[in-house]
């Protein structure tokens, strides 16, 4: 059954707003009624009734970049004495792009309602991560609300820069893949055909090349290899949605010689910059843990960020917990243990982040520069291969003659 957002005043005269489930929009206000509430306002939650239309198929929500676009914004307003409300229903006017125009004026009805940012932002998890909402939480109580959106700003630009990098580290050695792939495909397809039928006739099938062989094995089952790329690629993709798989994917990266380190030291990062960023919010040890639990990739380190928080909870030291489970560097746990004998383990925290990014970019220039001629070398070999194979065949016919 569809959803419905509504915005009503109750008997008191309050705002109140919610979700209800009715057969259609015209279905709402009796059920509303029934609870009497004076509804004021409703859209369909659902997105239309679940009607087809090429803009809803096309339209594209929020980028992460925008987001951290409009916090940075909002701190802004907010740090010059505009109200919250205000600054919501000005950024939602100021020409942005429709989408972001309205998630602004969504928030700002939020807001006007009687709820908190932290509330407004919590009901959109897909926009606002967990950590989003429990800083902005943390900070309206205390205050401080425009620092804490311009550092969270700041964090996520970091976080989206090292994606950034870590995925141009790997496009070239997977474009170098993927190419090698495509020429031996096209070699099978095209030119190894054209020397079967030239040198038809001249040889034994027991003398005949292995390449001649895959290149016919490949050309009789052609329907059925194109069938298996295209639900290789369709698996591949729903795949990369899953965090299972992204998590077992990890794990098998983190096997590789020479990746090992590249998986530590993301890992280390991202922990430490989170870790930093809520403790500086004013979030405490144990709730900012489960927070970063969510953010682990592989299921064996959420467990141990179990482990930890349950030894935070029975009086541990942050830097103990993490010692014993072997989660981050010992270098990384000793940085943050002075950190908290020292009462920053906000700053340290942020030191070792990062410390540790440092070194992942290192790391990551030199995979790339060991990994591309590793790859070029193979592919060398590969057309090498080929040409061999022909060459031998050729001489093979010649001797014949002979």
């Amino acid at each position: 059954m569809p959803k419905f957002r509504y915005r009503a005043l109750d008997a008191s005269g309050q705002m109140v707003v919610g979700v209800i489930e009715a057969a259609s929009n015209e279905a709402v206000v009796p059920e509303l009624e029934k609870i009497s509430v004076l509804p004021i306002e409703i859209s369909d939650e659902s997105g239309g009734g679940g009607g087809f239309s090429l803009r809803k198929l096309f339209s594209r929500g929020p980028t992460r970049e925008e987001i951290s676009g409009i916090s940075e914004d909002l701190a802004t307003l907010i740090k010059g004495g505009v109200t919250l409300d205000r600054a919501l229903l000005i950024m939602s006017e100021t020409g942005v792009r429709p989408a972001v125009g309205q998630l602004m004026h969504d928030l700002h009805r939020e807001i006007a309602a009687g709820h908190s940012l932290a509330e407004a932002v919590s009901t959109r998890p897909d926009l606002f991560p967990r950590t989003y909402a429990k800083m902005v939480e943390v900070a309206e109580v205390a205050g401080t609300l425009d620092d804490t959106l311009r550092v969270i700003a700041h964090e996520r630009r970091r976080g989206d820069n090292l994606r950034r990098r870590i995925s141009s580290a790997l496009a070239y050695p997977s474009f170098l893949i993927v190419a090698a792939i495509g020429v031996l495909i096209f070699v099978l397809f095209a030119i190894i055909p054209e020397f079967e039928r030239a040198l038809a006739g001249f040889q034994s099938e027991s003398a005949e090349p292995f390449i001649f062989g895959l290149s016919r094995a490949m050309r009789a089952n052609s329907d059925l290899f194109a069938i298996g790329g295209i639900a290789f690629l369709g698996a591949a993709l729903l795949a990369s949605r899953s965090k299972a798989v992204r998590a077992l994917l990890m794990r098998l990266i983190a096997r590789i010689p020479g990746t090992r380190e590249i998986v530590l030291y993301e890992q280390t990062t991202v922990f430490c910059a989170t870790l930093g960023t809520l403790s500086h919010s004013g979030v405490d040890i144990s709730a900012a843990l489960r927070l970063i639990r969510d953010l682990m990739r592989d299921a064996r380190s959420a467990e141990k960020i179990d482990r930890v928080i349950a030894g935070v909870r029975q009086g541990h030291r942050l830097s103990e917990a993490l010692l014993d489970e072997a989660i981050l560097p010992p270098y990384a746990v000793h940085m943050l243990r002075v950190g908290e004998e020292s009462g920053e383990l906000d700053s340290a925290a942020m030191r070792v982040a990062g410390f540790y990014e440092a070194r992942l970019d290192r790391s990551l220039t030199r995979l790339t520069s060991i990994m591309g001629p590793t790859i070029i070398i193979m592919v060398s070999g590969l057309v090498a291969w080929l040409i061999i194979s022909v060459i031998t065949a050729l001489l093979s016919v010649n001797e014949l003659l002979i």
